[in-house]
């Protein structure tokens, strides 16, 4: 009985790779579209109807979010699970404010807006996997029924879409959820896995600076928010590694600081923005006291008015052990035993899946899409480019993964 077993598990791993390589062309095409056409985080209307229009063609019940961005399609292969608790597979599908450079056809036909982020790929790898699901149920395939979800989410960038999804039901009667991440610093057919802290959590800071301007040959006349601006960047920076534990990793960054109109006026106002990204409860509210004491300190030496006002944040991603361990046993299974590479350190980024995790248990994987044609441009830069044969792994590794996880037999 146990080799009848290991049989069929054999038949339906087998199945799954060679759909995969029937409909892998159809996805590199699905892919090279999105890249073309990238819409903007609250922008992703045609997306979300490209995408639809896909998952229709499988005979899902599709449901479209609020403002017509995101959707969700589940595929239940028996009504004995009409009610049973789904597996999710989420991918998002918002695009960067960034100009493709790459010389290539699929190029970004939107001026100065590209899949930057790999988007583009989680959200074919979604519709993939469903298609492969689907596939192997028409064919008969499937070894047992399976309850599956796909989430396709807007807004990640600005860390809105979770939510967003969420509040449009989207995790309603889910009961364990699963997603990737393109990754360049791996190569094609390597998946990164960690249990546990994946990611950091993040904030988004805004701090104020409200003096009282004048000419420039009169500083003494003024409250100069320049001044102010300068000092508390540089105390903020020296304190925060003072104050917290260096066994706790924070990260403060400024990426943008506005002021002023003219060289010989000093204005009334400046304002700067960053963010503060930290692993641990403690580390974040330890170092949001000692920002505050920053704009106090300011404030007493320079007589502006200083506030800082926290924007969009995120928590920080925790795999779940079991749901790790069910990617690693399914990557084993239709990939490669050494496909697998355990990451050692958890990431300073951030990723608003985190907010799913708050209603179910995921586990989050980095998808290695470096390659000798496309090379390892890093994220978030203009020659940004994958290995089209990641989307293959990626939804082959979701396929088994939701198989197994309804396996009757899995602990």
């Amino acid at each position: 009985m146990a080799d009848l077993l290991s049989a069929d598990r054999d038949s339906w791993g087998q199945a799954i790779n060679d759909a995969a390589k029937v409909l892998c062309d159809g996805w590199i095409a699905m892919r090279r579209h999105l890249h073309q056409h990238p819409e903007l985080s609250g922008q992703e209307v045609l997306t979300t109807q490209f995408l639809k229009a896909e998952l229709t063609k499988l005979d899902l019940p599709v449901r479209v979010a609020g403002q017509g961005r995101g959707l969700t399609a589940d595929l239940v292969t028996d009504k004995s699970l009409a009610d049973h608790p789904r597996i999710a597979i989420r991918g998002d599908i918002d695009a960067l404010p960034i100009q493709d450079e790459k010389s290539v056809p699929y190029h970004s036909t939107v001026d100065g807006v590209m899949h930057a982020c790999g988007h583009d790929v989680h959200a074919t790898v979604i519709i993939a996997a469903m298609q492969l699901l689907s596939h192997l149920q028409r064919s008969g395939a499937l070894p047992w029924p399976i309850a599956a979800r796909a989430i396709l989410q807007p807004a990640e960038e600005t860390a809105e879409g979770a939510l967003h999804m969420i509040h449009h039901h989207a995790v309603s009667n889910v009961g364990a959820i699963l997603a990737l991440h393109v990754d360049p610093t791996r190569q094609v057919g390597c998946i990164g896995l960690r249990e546990h802290d994946l990611t950091a959590a993040c904030d988004m800071l805004e701090v104020n600076f409200d003096g009282d301007g004048g000419h420039a040959a009169r500083p003494h006349l003024t409250n100069d928010p320049i001044d102010a601006c300068t000092r508390w960047v540089q105390s903020a920076y020296r304190r925060v590694h003072r104050a917290v534990n260096a066994h706790d990793i924070v990260v403060l960054s400024i990426g943008m600081i506005e002021a002023g109109h003219s060289p010989n006026v000093i204005p009334d106002h400046a304002r700067i923005k960053g963010t503060l990204r930290s692993l641990g409860v403690q580390a974040r509210r330890r170092t949001l006291e000692v920002l505050e004491d920053v704009g106090e300190a300011t404030a007493r030496e320079t007589g502006c008015r200083v506030s800082l006002r926290l924007g969009s944040s995120a928590p920080g991603v925790m795999n779940d052990p079991a749901l790790v361990r069910l990617l690693s046993d399914s990557a084993a299974q239709v990939l490669n035993p050494a496909a697998v590479d355990w990451i050692d350190q958890p990431s300073m980024g951030s990723e608003d899946f985190s907010f799913y995790l708050e209603h179910a248990p995921g586990a989050m994987f980095r998808l290695g899409v470096a390659g000798d044609q496309v090379g390892s441009a890093p994220l978030h830069t203009g020659n940004f480019d994958v290995d089209e044969h990641a989307i293959a792994h990626a939804a082959k590794l979701f396929a088994a993964s939701i198989i197994n996880y309804f396996d009757p037999d899995r602990s």
